[in-house]
């Protein structure tokens, strides 16, 4: 018996309701206003967006110039250091320069490949 006592008081609620809802009145005026704010809403949103890829876009530039400077970087030191082993200005054995330039070749690829997947994501 609560159970229905609760439903009757709810439906007496919910006529209450119903029934001031129906006498608000709406301006039309208002009506125009909510309109313009949520076109207003919208645009500001389409503006983040485009603000929010406008800066992806400027990282992924300073990370493929970034990118390109060290690799950059990296294999002049490699090419300074097998030009001095070569001219006998430092000795090495072979293995530390397999090592180098393995790693050298394994850094070179691993990069570009990270930057040209990022400037080229979707077109596979």
């Amino acid at each position: 018996m609560s159970n229905n006592g609760l439903n009757i008081k709810g439906l007496k609620k919910l006529r209450e309701v119903t029934a001031r809802d129906r006498q608000i009145q709406i301006n039309p005026e208002d009506e125009v206003k909510a309109e313009e704010q949520e076109i207003s809403f919208e645009e500001k949103e389409k503006q983040a967006e485009l603000d929010r890829y406008q800066a992806d876009s400027t990282h992924r530039k300073k990370l493929i110039l970034w990118a390109t400077t060290l690799v950059s970087a990296w294999l002049a030191a490699v090419i300074i250091i097998l030009l001095m082993v070569g001219f006998s200005i430092i000795t090495l054995s072979d293995t530390v320069i397999g090592v180098l330039l393995g790693t050298t070749t394994i850094n070179v690829l691993g990069l570009m490949a990270i930057v040209l997947k990022d400037l080229f994501k979707g077109k596979m």
